[in-house]
């Protein structure tokens, strides 16, 4: 069985480095535009997303194992496929979402 443990340690470092906060700070005075919050606002509903479809499929992998099956490589790559896309879907939206 494939160790889900170092992509975990992956995903939650680049999850951290997302996260962290921006080198530079908005001018003085500066306002967010409508533009800016409707982009802001659909990059954290597809984080909010892939983060859901994630903790699905981790779930249902989970309950799988609980019940004494084991789970093949596609079922193990599709989880790890949904990982990446909500550390990529959670670092874009903290680009969006700016200092």
């Amino acid at each position: 069985m494939m160790s889900l443990r170092l992509p975990s340690i992956a995903a939650g470092a680049l999850v951290v480095l997302a996260l962290s906060p921006m080198a530079h700070a908005a001018p003085a005075g500066h306002t967010t535009s409508i533009a800016t919050r409707d982009v802001c606002t659909t990059a954290m509903a597809a984080a909010d997303s892939a983060e859901n479809d994630y903790n699905a499929i981790k779930k249902d992998l989970e309950r799988r194992i609980a019940d004494d099956g084991h789970p093949d490589k596609s079922e193990l790559q599709a989880l790890q496929d949904a990982d990446a896309k909500r550390v990529m879907t959670a670092s874009q939206a903290q680009r969006a979402r700016g200092p």
